[in-house]
């Protein structure tokens, strides 16, 4: 006897994803979001730039064009669980990359982002990184990379910092300049 329910599709991890126009879809929070313009060509609008997360806590950057950005604008809203279907995904050049992803979400007419109201996955609201002084050093003014700097760490304070089962309180101070 055949079920008459539908089959339950997952969606794709950012890590899955592949190369070319997608019948895949991704459900991630969308971070942030904001207009792409390029200096060289006295501030023109090129498109939005997105910065979505998924449940593996992984990141990719997503690119809709000036064109179509008109129709997406609106229901855009930072903090926002999505789902995002009908994109092509590209591979993100040196030039633009601002996550460590080696792809980009293309928006094509056909994508469709809709906000994720019922059933969301639990998605963290940020992503938090450490990164040495020494790489942040290098990849200064080599437009490789924008991470968000927040500070430099001061002092780590806790109890058994190298054991990763333990769940108690860690003090971080950071030097934060204005």
């Amino acid at each position: 006897m055949a079920s008459s329910a539908p089959a339950v599709v997952a969606p794709t991890s950012f890590d899955d994803l592949r190369l070319d126009r997608s019948t895949q879809f991704v459900v991630a929070r969308l971070l942030r979001f904001w207009d792409f313009r390029n200096i060289k060509k006295q501030g023109k609008f090129m498109g939005i730039t997105l910065l979505f997360l998924d449940e593996q806590n992984s990141v990719i950057h997503g690119f809709i064009p000036a064109a179509r950005s008109g129709h997406y604008r609106p229901g855009l809203r930072s903090g926002s669980i999505v789902k995002v279907s009908g994109f092509e995904v590209a591979r993100c050049t040196n030039m633009y990359k601002i996550t460590d992803n080696p792809f980009v979400i293309r928006f094509l007419p056909q994508t469709t982002i809709d906000e994720v109201l019922v059933n969301a996955p639990i998605i963290n609201l940020q992503k938090f990184m450490l990164r040495k002084f020494e790489h942040l050093q290098a990849l200064a003014n080599t437009n490789l990379e924008l991470p968000d700097v927040v500070g430099m760490i001061r002092s780590v304070q806790g109890s058994d910092l190298k054991d990763a089962t333990v769940m108690t309180r860690v003090v971080v101070r950071f030097v934060i300049e204005p």
